[in-house]
């Protein structure tokens, strides 16, 4: 296992105990009516969006799924983020966009690679746009792609896929097996379980990270991937974890046969927990440090509710600019 200073497993856990919490106040912003769109709940697998906004650097590309909010909030900020969330002026895409389409391909900006809206879509674009970076000559950078173990299922997946391979694109893609799509188990859908097989099959190194509760694993995994990627040798990273909840706050999951796994692993593969246990059997924390982290953020979560309670709705001008229906520059769009 790769040994990390003391500061970086401090960080580490500062931000999985920030994704946790972060995870349940939006369950209570869903039922207070403060959200009233769909939020699909990353609670259970924050490891994997701590992994990735740990693992890489600012320089390179971030995309992200729809459990992709630590993401979001790393490079935006929670303040934006939340603010959007509440479909309110002063968010990160001036209330319009929600957490499904936000992006930023300034390069001076966030470096954000906004999520299409068909599933898995964002593989071939995303791929594309590694590819337009490096044919610039822009060297160094990474373009990180989650996607979820359905969207292996898309034909377009393996487009990309094949492309990457072929071109060498300077790109990560990290599957998230979650053993669950919107409502159809992973067994269901695939004759392979084994996603990242399907990746592999079009030339791409794949690494596969079994106990996706277990922080370091991934980040090791990932470290090790975009690594090799900078050298324009793109990589897989599958990791393996459960869906917690349902596939959004309030989808009713009467589907689900699985629930006395769930408990389970609630109480034995948390994966906020077992990093916690590992930190204090170390010695590099102390409880008096994890009450402490726990009151400092939720009083700053708190804080972007009463900062966003403060902001008005979108305006007309803000939902319907240019930019949003026609990017281009002949329409106005800003490129």
């Amino acid at each position: 296992m790769k040994e990390y200073p003391k500061e970086e497993l401090i960080r580490m856990y500062d931000k999985l105990k920030e994704a946790r919490i972060f995870s349940e106040q939006m369950e209570k912003a869903v039922y207070a009516g403060l959200i009233r769109s769909s939020f699909h709940t990353p609670v259970g697998q924050e490891a994997t969006g701590v992994g990735i906004v740990t693992a890489a650097k600012d320089t390179d590309w971030l995309g992200y799924t729809h459990r992709g909010q630590v993401i979001l909030y790393d490079r935006y900020g929670m303040q934006p983020l939340i603010t959007e969330l509440f479909a309110l002026r002063d968010g990160a895409g001036k209330g319009s966009t929600y957490d499904f389409h936000l992006g930023d391909y300034d390069p001076d900006g966030h470096r954000i690679l906004s999520m299409p809206g068909s599933l898995g879509s964002g593989v071939p674009q995303q791929t594309g746009f590694a590819f337009a970076r490096k044919y610039m000559g822009y060297e160094g950078e990474v373009v990180i792609e989650p996607l979820g173990d359905g969207a292996t299922c898309e034909g377009y997946v393996y487009e990309g896929w094949n492309m990457a391979a072929l071109y060498k694109v300077p790109i990560v893609f990290v599957i998230e097996n979650n053993e669950w799509g919107q409502s159809i188990a992973y067994d269901a859908m695939s004759a392979d379980t084994n996603y990242s097989a399907k990746a592999a099959a079009c030339g791409l190194e794949c690494t596969v990270v079994k106990d996706g509760t277990d922080i370091l694993e991934i980040r090791e995994a990932l470290d090790n991937a975009i690594e090799k990627a900078r050298k324009c040798q793109p990589q897989v990273v599958e990791i393996h974890n459960l869906r917690w909840g349902p596939h959004w706050f309030g989808q009713p999951d009467m589907y689900r046969q699985d629930k006395k796994k769930v408990d389970e692993a609630m109480k034995d593969a948390d994966c906020v927990k077992k990093y916690e246990t590992y930190l204090l059997e170390k010695g590099v924390i102390d409880q008096n440090y994890i009450d402490a982290k726990t009151a400092e953020l939720e009083a700053a979560i708190s804080k972007c509710y009463e900062v966003a309670a403060k902001s008005e709705k979108p305006k007309f001008e803000d939902l319907y600019r240019k930019e949003n229906i026609y990017a281009s520059p002949e329409t106005g769009g800003d490129l």
